[in-house]
């Protein structure tokens, strides 16, 4: 039979140590002094590097580079050791606004063109007092990497165009039409390259049925913009107002001119039939006056001439007139 091991009273070295009080003493120590030597560290004047985030704002049309949406700039920096260490924290979150619009110290603009017009650009030390305000003054700034901020000119034109709405799609009622239709804007500034906007006489709107108009209704309507212009709005409002119609006809006078002086003249029909469309609403406002039926002698053909009909009203819209041609007699008096 084996014989039966005796459990082993030896500790594993790692346990001891951690299990010895003079080493836990030691290793608080340590930390405390490191923890001291920093402190002592951070109150000291230092030099080192700041990444600095930017973006910028108020972008002219006519630029454009790699990184409109913002980047990066090195900022070699002398403070105290804390105050280098604040900002480091604070920077990799709060971005630097750089306004393209904004004057250098100098009362130039921040935003500079070079010779040929073809580049555009901004020197590093010009957004110095633009820095200097986000850290603060117990901070020095030196070199700024890089140097210069490049864009790129681009070729942009602006014009006005009207919108189109015929990509808008409705239902109405039989008897129903569309009385009204108001756009707010009617037109807008389109702005791009100006090989793509040469070609655009219009805007169009989105392709969107609206369905059924009973009365009144009102949309807001996003543009259909083509790639890489851009538009005053981007959105239009549109009201369409809508009423039920009705057929009717009133019977008119026709009134003769132009006929020589020297003839008594007779004309047949004397009266014509005018069939027009109103709105229910206006049905009983439209009244015979509000038509004018004439012939002109001028414009006879043998004893044959066209019955020419108008209206003065504005919701009456004529669409047939019966008899369109009379004929006429004449006697010497």
């Amino acid at each position: 039979m084996a014989e039966q091991q005796e459990p082993s009273t030896k500790k594993n070295p790692v346990v001891k140590l951690v299990n010895n009080r003079n080493f836990l003493v030691f290793i608080a120590f340590v930390v405390l002094s490191f923890f001291l030597w920093f402190l002592n560290y951070l109150n000291k004047n230092l030099s080192s590097e700041i990444t600095l985030k930017y973006k910028f704002k108020n972008i002219p049309r006519t630029i454009k580079s790699d990184d409109m949406h913002g980047g990066e700039l090195a900022v070699n920096a002398t403070g105290q050791g804390y105050n280098l260490l604040q900002e480091s924290i604070k920077s990799r979150n709060i971005p630097l606004n750089i306004d393209l619009e904004a004057k250098a110290q100098d009362n130039r603009p921040l935003l500079k063109y070079a010779n040929d017009r073809g580049k555009a650009y901004i020197v590093s030390n010009d957004i110095k007092p633009l820095i200097r305000k986000k850290i603060g003054d117990k901070i020095t700034i030196g070199d700024i990497s890089p140097d210069t901020l490049f864009f790129d000119i681009i070729n942009v034109k602006e014009k006005m165009v009207p919108i189109d709405i015929a990509d808008i799609k409705y239902e109405l009622k039989d008897g129903q039409k569309i009385t009204k239709t108001m756009i707010v804007p009617d037109s807008v500034k389109i702005i791009g390259q100006k090989s793509s906007i040469d070609s655009i006489e219009k805007i169009k709107v989105q392709p969107t049925d609206i369905g059924s108009i009973k009365k009144q209704k009102q949309y807001n309507i996003e543009l259909d913009l083509p790639e890489g212009v851009t538009a005053s709005y981007s959105s239009v409002n549109i009201t369409y107002e809508a009423e039920m119609f009705t057929e009717t006809s009133k019977k008119v006078k026709i009134k003769a001119t132009n006929f020589p002086s020297e003839y008594n003249y007779t004309i047949f029909p004397e009266y014509v039939t005018v069939t027009y469309t109103t709105p229910l609403s206006h049905y009983d406002k439209v009244q015979e006056y509000d038509f004018s039926a004439t012939v002109d002698y001028t414009q006879a053909a043998g004893n044959n001439i066209e019955i020419k009909v108008a209206t003065s009203y504005s919701k009456a819209k004529i669409i047939r007139t019966t008899p369109q041609i009379c004929t006429f007699v004449l006697e010497k008096k």
